[in-house]
């Protein structure tokens, strides 16, 4: 839509050209990347510089609340990975059913592709990981290098985006929401211990409610957000990780919107010429009550064409992006390097970047191969090999989900400060190297006669 055709919903106000620009950076491919990378270069410079031991008492900060006789405490760290987080596993879980229902992983022919290259994008790292670490101090954190970074992923691909076929784009995106399910999988099969029988048994509850809501078409936000609450609330004390439970409320979102296109287009032409009819021309100050109602009915039936799943993740993906995930990368990426301490090169941080860097070329470019060859898959209309190793470069950028992961994998903070580390180098690596292979290798002659 263009600018001038977008002018007619808000008024003209002061503030608008901030507005707008910020929506026009909000729309770039790469800026969600950007932001992030900032976050997390902001954190290394605080953890390494004079300001490091403030920038850590912070994060160790007690943050909890009491309830009566019941108390949580935690630092602020421990709920910025298990409260804020949830925010962002939810989008996931959104994004997750939006493309099981109409989107790439909607078909068993548009899925099998980014699905199959998934399952060996997560096995070969993982298995890179094992061979280093095996009956070693570090072997619990295999889950590490199996997932990719979307945002960094994308952000890269945007940035050669006149070297790459379309259906590309949509093979990574696809391919990196399957390795979120992966993802989500390990953490709730791997990563979650002790089970309290009895708060998974009271989980039941809220997720009962949340199934109603979905059955009688409840379409406001706030009931699923106290179920949702309560739900994650259960699960924090379950021993299953409390950020699943975000994945799992979304799933449990409509996504069928309470009214139709054909009968809002159809009530909003009707209310729209009342409003003409009862407004006097060259008036901006309070309509009468009767135009008032016709404008506020206009903007329910709006509202209500639209399914929750469709306004909650227009609502929460900026959230997620531009809040909760720098927010995380300001807590977690803050590595302090020092003589004697964390290292890149340990079997923890040589495992992780390994595995990210050559087991996501590797297992996601054979997974494809097999895939297609065995005719079970089909390469996106205009895609080719080539085009399929370059995803799997970025697809070893694993940056959000790898460093999640290596906080719940180990209790150690050594070790998880060697995963870190090894995070970031692969990503860099990965990012870089993709890029650049993208450039040499896909020039843009080529773009719709590479095979």
């Amino acid at each position: 839509m263009s600018e001038e055709s977008d002018r007619w919903v808000p008024p003209p106000r002061p503030a608008d050209r901030l507005v707008r620009a910020w929506r026009a950076f909000e729309s770039l491919e790469w800026s969600r990347g950007a932001v992030l990378l900032a976050a997390a270069a902001l954190a290394m410079i605080l953890a390494n510089s004079p300001l490091g031991p403030g920038y850590q008492r912070v994060l160790q900060t007690p943050v909890g609340f009491v309830i009566g006789s019941f108390a949580r405490t935690a630092s602020l760290h421990a709920w910025i990975d298990d409260a804020l987080m949830v925010v962002f596993f939810f989008v996931i879980g959104l994004e997750i059913k939006r493309e099981v229902l109409v989107g790439e992983l909607s078909t068993a022919r548009k899925a099998a592709l980014p699905i199959i290259a998934a399952a060996g994008g997560m096995l070969v790292p993982a298995a890179i990981y094992l061979a280093i670490n095996a009956g070693g101090p570090g072997q619990h954190g295999w889950g590490i290098p199996v997932a990719t970074d979307i945002a960094f992923a994308l952000g890269v691909l945007a940035l050669v985006r006149s070297r790459v076929p379309a259906g590309l784009k949509v093979f990574l995106m696809a391919l990196a929401i399957a390795d979120d399910i992966g993802a989500m999988l390990v953490i709730a099969l791997a990563y979650s211990s002790g089970l309290n029988l009895a708060w998974l048994a009271l989980a039941l509850v809220p997720l009962a409610l949340l199934v109603a809501c979905n059955r009688l078409r409840v379409d406001s936000p706030w009931p699923y957000a106290m179920a949702g609450l309560a739900f994650w609330f259960c699960f924090l004390g379950s021993g299953l990780h409390a950020t699943v439970a975000g994945v799992i409320v979304a799933l449990t979102i409509p996504a069928s919107a309470l009214l139709p296109t054909e009968r809002f287009v159809e009530g909003a032409r009707r209310h729209i010429d009342e409003i003409e009819n009862c407004h006097v021309p060259g008036t901006r100050m309070l309509g009468d009550d009767g135009e008032s109602a016709l404008k506020r009915r206009v903007g329910r039936a709006a509202r209500h064409s639209l399914a929750p799943l469709q306004r909650m993740e227009n609502a929460l993906a900026p959230i997620a992006d531009f809040a909760v995930l720098p927010l995380f990368a300001l807590a977690n990426a803050g590595v302090h390097i020092a003589v004697g301490g964390p290292g890149l090169f340990t079997p923890v941080g040589l495992g992780v970047m390994l595995g990210l860097v050559l087991g996501k070329q590797v297992g996601v470019t054979s997974a494809a191969w097999l895939a297609v060859r065995s005719g079970v898959a089909q390469l996106p209309q205009g895609t080719g090999w080539r085009h399929i190793y370059g995803a799997a470069w970025l697809a070893g950028i694993g940056f959000t989900m790898s460093m999640f992961v290596a906080n719940i994998a180990f209790s150690v903070p050594a070790l998880a400060d060697e995963a870190k580390l090894g995070v970031m180098a692969a990503s860099v690596v990965a990012g870089a190297g993709g890029w650049i292979y993208f450039r040499l290798a896909v020039p843009v002659r080529q773009e719709r006669s590479a095979r």
